[in-house]
């Protein structure tokens, strides 16, 4: 009981407080989403920051090998002068030297140093190196020994202090065998070339640095080269401060100096490219300054983030100013409801009750106009078609004298001549009995049609009582039968009529013959309607029908199932087919109650159902379903009907 009682509490708890509920869900939901989208938009930012590192370092990397090839290769191009000329102050030699440093700022002199001398000799007088090569006696060995070119790791000039990295070419030259021996033992190359000496470069590296960085944009972005193959205390080359766009060489005033933080590429690798200056490896390195990683460089994410909290608040407020006046209007609805429902059913009953009266009247004139037409012509016709016997037998005798006349009198008067000349009695013979035969079934049906009309009418059937329900389905019929010929804008419908063997049926003949005429009649407008829709190859594919088909659905009742090939309806307008004044035709062609009549007729009086069942473009079909009898009664016969039977 006290678990039913808290349950209770707290359903009327959440359902009062349901609208705070939903605002704040709406509320976490939007701030979520924003959330994600804040996110989103940063992981972008972060990887196009990324991928504009990597593209920065990819051109510092770049020019740097770029600038460090070039002078090489100058380097080489000299030691090709060196092997080729003896004298290393030949003129052709100081001109191409003084012309490639000048193109090559990074180069800072190229010199000869004989194989046989510590001391240098430069090829210009200009510039004097003021080198120890003495610790670089290593250096030299490796080049000698690999005959290939070796630099070395960071070198200070003497009087300007400026780091550099030296470049020895070994030159050699050939020698015979005698005087392989008088070749020092630190720099034997063996037979069959010997070495003449070296050629020096000195590349600075500010210049080497200052070169790679000019055509580079780098904004809070600081650039560190080390030497990786170099000892610790001598792996630094040079340091890019962004901030005040000058190049370090100096490692003391490096030390004093903030690097930043390593950055990270697209590809997860520290923003770091390797350099090959030939036998050694330079590591290249962007470091981020504090005002690069400045959370406004993600101005983007932030917007989003305020955007969506905005708009996350704005809807909020909205929902909740919404239910407050969806509440008062709910309240205010509530009070008109309660006292419309007076006025909404006295409208119900006064329509139930102007139905009944059009149905009774409609009824009452159509079952008068029926039955005074189907009397006034009954006595004529039964006049006549009572003395198209009696006529045809006297027309027989007649022409049967004329003939035993003729038979007797083989040469009449020329006068009697003259005269069947004229009424050409031969014709006369065979057309006359044709002519009687042709009235008589034009007697037949129109005694036909007015025993239709009647038993449409059924004003002698006031009550009920049991009745042959397909006589008043071909009642029906026949007196549509003008809608259902050929007309100049459509052929003619087809009727066929799948008749099972029915026993009598004891219902309200006239009451349910109305409903057949009212369901008929819509169906014939819907296919003259239908037909004048669609073209030519449609129509002759699938030509307008109504099929009528009666079965004995159950011990006690049967169904009459009406349906055509026409349009079909849709769902809501078969919602409302039954309503009372609801119909689909046009302005003075249909009142809206027959089918709301034939509805009470069947449910109300006969208890019943009558369903539609529709779809757009496959027709429509009515189904009328009633019992046998209303009330216990002795068995009826069956009476037998031709099955699938065409009109």
């Amino acid at each position: 009981m006290n678990v039913n009682k808290l349950l209770n509490l707290a359903t009327s708890t959440l359902v009062s407080y349901r609208h705070y509920i939903q605002a704040g869900l709406t509320l976490c939901a939007g701030l979520g989403m924003s959330a994600i989208a804040s996110s989103v938009a940063y992981n972008w930012e972060y990887k196009f920051m990324q991928a504009g590192l990597q593209e920065q370092l990819d051109q510092i990397a770049t020019d740097i090998q770029r600038d460090v090839s070039g002078n090489l290769e100058i380097i080489r191009a000299a030691g090709a002068f060196y092997s080729v000329f003896d004298g290393v102050k030949n003129p052709e030699i100081n001109t191409f030297v003084g012309s490639a440093l000048y193109r090559h700022p990074s180069l800072k002199a190229i010199a000869w140093l004989p194989s046989v001398s510590d001391s240098p000799q430069f090829l210009t007088d200009k510039i004097d190196l003021g080198l120890n090569l003495n610790s670089n006696r290593l250096a030299l060995e490796t080049a000698t020994k690999r005959q290939e070119i070796i630099a070395t790791d960071r070198q200070k000039w003497s009087s300007p202090n400026q780091p550099s990295v030296l470049v020895f070419m070994p030159i050699f030259g050939q020698v015979s065998a005698g005087d392989a021996a008088a070749m020092q033992p630190n720099f034997s190359a063996g037979e069959p070339e010997k070495l003449k000496g070296f050629t020096l470069g000195v590349l600075l590296v500010d210049a080497i640095v200052k070169s790679a960085l000019q055509e580079t944009k780098l904004n809070f972005i600081n650039v560190y080269i080390q030497d990786a193959m170099a000892p610790e205390v001598g792996k630094f080359l040079a340091f890019y401060e962004a901030k005040t766009k000058r190049i370090v060489t100096d490692e003391n005033i490096k030390n004093k100096l903030e690097i930043g933080e390593i950055a990270y590429c697209p590809d997860g690798s520290s923003c770091t490219r390797i350099l090959n200056i030939e036998n050694r490896r330079w590591l290249l390195q962007l470091r981020l300054t504090p005002e690069y990683i400045n959370p406004l460089r993600f101005w983007r994410s932030l917007t989003v983030l305020i955007l969506g909290t905005i708009l996350t608040l704005a809807a909020t407020l909205y929902l909740m100013s919404l239910w407050n006046y969806t509440a008062r209007i709910e309240r205010v609805a509530a009070e008109r409801t309660a006292k419309s429902q007076q006025l909404e059913q006295t409208l119900q009953e006064l329509q139930q009750t102007q139905t009944q009266l059009i149905q009774q009247e409609k009824m009452s004139s159509l079952g008068l106009l029926v039955a005074g037409v189907a009397h006034e012509v009954n006595n004529p016709i039964n006049f006549i078609y009572g003395n198209i016997h009696h006529a045809t037998a006297y027309t027989s005798d007649l022409l049967e004298l004329v003939k035993l006349y003729q038979k007797q009198y083989l040469h009449p008067p020329s006068e009697i001549s003259e005269y069947l000349k004229n009424i050409d009695l031969d014709f006369l013979s065979k057309d006359l009995p044709q002519l009687l035969s042709s009235m008589k079934i034009g007697a037949d049906r129109i005694v036909q049609i007015v025993k239709s009309l009647r038993n449409f009418s059924r004003l002698d059937e006031s009550e009920m009582k049991p009745v042959n329900i397909h006589e008043g389905i071909d009642s029906t019929l026949l007196i549509l039968q003008g809608r259902l010929k050929a007309t100049a804008d459509r052929p003619p419908i087809e009727i066929v009529k799948n008749y099972s063997n029915l026993p009598l049926v004891e219902c309200y003949a006239g009451q349910l013959n109305q409903v057949f005429m009212n369901i008929l009649a819509n169906a014939i407008d819907a296919l003259e309607s239908y037909h004048l829709d669609r073209g030519p190859a449609a129509a002759k594919a699938n030509p307008i029908a109504i099929a009528i088909t009666t079965e004995y659905s159950s011990p006690d009742r049967i169904i009459v199932r009406i349906s055509d090939n026409g349009p079909g309806m849709a769902e809501n307008v078969k919602k409302r087919l039954f309503d009372p004044f609801f119909t689909t035709k046009p302005v003075g062609k249909g009142t809206g109650l027959g089918l709301s009549i034939s509805y009470k007729i069947v449910v109300e009086k006969h208890k019943g159902t009558l369903r539609c069942d529709s779809t757009p473009g496959l027709g429509t079909e009515f189904s009328i379903e009633i019992p046998l009898r209303q009330e216990v009664r002795q068995a009826v016969p069956f009476v037998s009907r031709k099955i699938s039977e065409a009109a």
